[in-house]
């Protein structure tokens, strides 16, 4: 980003003012991202950008690291600190912490500067703030979004065509990886649960190797210009385990009625409920053991999240998964997940790498894709 992104900061500014604070102060995160254009890594030496409610805003940074913000961040202005200093006593000296002002502090601050901010000023979460203004995505992230949501369409399908007997989930995470470098995005992760390892939700790909008559589940993503992807299908080798067909045909179902559900103004709850009960009729309700989806965007996992209980609204721009799964321990595990955007009319797939395997028997669909 070459130039400030003003319309961001003047949101922001005024729901800092409507807040009552004084200061914003955002640490290296994706918050920190979205205000700037920059990039930072969190590590112990502090970075942050700070917005007054009036005034000029700016970046606190460590010498080594204040070229390469200068050079993404050429509008803003940057308070460098030197390795000997303390950066919580500059910080303290720009925001005139003796004045005990109020903050609104950004996720990602470590524990030392964190304490010293809340035994000096009044001190209260970003969060609120930031959250509803970084959901619902412009036109420039849609694009990323769908751009990120396309390969991981593509490397789904790569990855099932390779699959087969003796390999390790480990090897398949390599291969998963390596496709997305080589479509250029970056930072990608791979869940690869084989057999009984796929009633883990959030299995650690393993040394297990793949074997014949198994369920394979793969969760899969990467960031094209700093926006993720999500998808998750499930596959299998040979002949499926008995009472696989039901257990899936179930979660396709679930996964198209929360889809279906998914539009601007009805609550996030709303989205959970119509997967959840198709998952509870069918009688496999305790093992549908967590939320149907969160938002994707900057981070993987951000508002909005579609769980029980949240009745806050789903907004026109937001993007978000539906991805219900059924967990049955030492047997398998059944998960479907697609990104959706959600738009007035309805939601919106981002993802379209085919549900059926290929690899072997017909995929046991009730509903289509």
């Amino acid at each position: 980003m070459s130039s400030a992104p003003d319309q961001r900061i003047a949101r922001v500014r005024e729901a800092l003012a409507n807040a009552g604070a004084d200061w914003l102060l955002i640490p290296a995160s994706a918050d920190f991202a979205w205000l700037t254009g920059g990039h930072a890594r969190a590590t112990e030496r502090l970075v942050l950008f700070a917005l007054p409610r009036t005034g000029t805003p700016w970046g606190l940074v460590p010498k080594l690291e204040a070229e390469a913000l200068a050079a993404e961040c050429p509008w803003l202005e940057l308070e460098v600190w030197e390795e000997h200093e303390d950066p919580v006593a500059r910080l303290a000296g720009r925001i005139q912490l003796d004045r005990r002002p109020t903050l609104l502090l950004g996720e990602g601050f470590r524990t030392g500067p964190l304490l010293t901010l809340a035994a000096r000023a009044i001190c209260r979460p970003a969060a609120p703030v930031l959250a509803p203004l970084r959901a619902c995505k412009d036109a420039a992230e849609l694009a990323r979004l769908e751009t990120a949501g396309r390969h991981a369409d593509q490397v789904m399908a790569e990855t099932a065509a390779m699959l087969r007997p003796g390999l390790t989930e480990r090897q398949v995470s390599r291969f998963i990886c390596d496709r997305f470098e080589s479509l250029g995005d970056h930072d990608p992760w791979a869940i690869v649960a084989a057999g009984p390892n796929a009633a883990f939700p959030h299995h650690m790909s393993s040394t297990r190797t793949l074997a014949d008559g198994e369920v394979v589940l793969l969760d899969l993503g990467a960031y094209h210009e700093g926006y993720g992807s999500d998808i998750t299908r499930t596959f299998w080798l040979g002949r499926p385990p008995e009472g696989f067909a039901a257990v899936y045909g179930t979660v396709n179902e679930a996964r198209a009625a929360g889809i279906a559900a998914a539009r601007a103004g009805v609550p996030a709850a709303a989205v959970d409920a119509a997967a959840r009960s198709v998952i509870e009729r069918a009688g496999y309700g305790p093992s549908f053991v967590h939320r149907t989806g969160h938002g994707v965007g900057l981070e993987i996992h951000e508002p909005p999240y579609l769980v029980a209980g949240n009745q806050a609204l789903l907004l026109a721009g937001m993007v978000h998964s539906v991805e219900p799964g059924i967990y049955l321990p030492g047997r398998f595990g059944v998960r479907l997940e697609d990104l959706v955007v959600v738009e007035p009319g309805g939601g919106r797939r981002l993802n379209h790498a085919p549900l059926a395997p290929a690899l072997g028997t017909p995929a046991p669909q009730r509903v289509a894709g």
